[in-house]
């Protein structure tokens, strides 16, 4: 689809936003603007590149993907720190950051000969647009995302990682309500992740332990781990 068109989609869903009434209306046209959104950004920074490249750079350069970064919030922002050698040297217009109101797309150009880019998409919360910004300091770049709504919480970044640890709280609530269930889960993974002998050793102490349910207590048990 073209960078036109693509504008276009996200100028009729804002459009449509500001006289949708249904809380399921909004939901899907808000989404559909945020992937719009995405797609425009990707498509001006290929774009850019492309423009970099004809203009005769000395040597191709290949986009380097950033996944580490360290984050932190205040009442009014989340903060981002982007760790990169050098970055302070580079000019303010190769260092660029796009922004929708649920993502991030960081893109530096030729640092070392290199470029790097750094996608952070699904925020947990909006941003405001207008006044997120950038700082370039020494070996890293500093990135001020706005909260639209002031002194709220983020527990975590991305809405992806709000379900992760959800999922993960779940596990930890159902292991705690049934400590056989959650001893069995141990020893499946001990077992998937260990050598021969400690596979041995586990089987054996399994075994045992169903002779002890069928048989009695003088039959030895799941204490036999200790010997792991």
């Amino acid at each position: 689809m073209s960078l036109e068109q693509l504008k276009a989609d996200v100028a009729e869903c804002a459009a449509l936003l500001e006289h949708a009434k249904s809380a399921r209306v909004k939901g899907a046209l808000t989404q559909a603007k945020a992937e719009a959104e995405r797609e425009i950004i990707n498509l001006e920074i290929k774009a850019r590149l492309a423009a970099e490249r004809q203009a005769g750079a000395d040597s191709k350069r290949y986009l380097h993907e950033l996944t580490d970064y360290g984050w932190d919030q205040s009442s009014k922002f989340v903060k981002l720190f982007i760790t990169l050698n050098g970055v302070q040297n580079c000019a303010e217009e190769a260092v660029t950051v796009k922004y929708t109101d649920h993502s991030l797309q960081l893109h530096v150009s030729d640092l070392n000969g290199k470029d790097f880019g750094l996608t952070v998409n699904n925020l947990l919360y909006a941003i405001d647009i207008e006044k997120s910004y950038r700082k370039l300091k020494t070996d890293m770049v500093a990135i001020y995302l706005k909260k639209v709504e002031e002194g709220q919480s983020w527990d975590v970044l991305t809405s992806i990682q709000k379900r992760l640890k959800q999922k993960q709280d779940n596990e930890l609530a159902k292991e705690s309500e049934n400590p056989e269930g959650a001893l069995v889960n141990i020893m499946k993974k001990m077992y998937n992740s260990g050598n021969s002998k400690t596979k041995q050793m586990i089987a054996k102490a399994w075994t045992e332990s169903q002779d002890k349910a069928r048989f009695g207590s003088e039959v030895g048990g799941l204490g036999n781990l200790g010997d792991l």
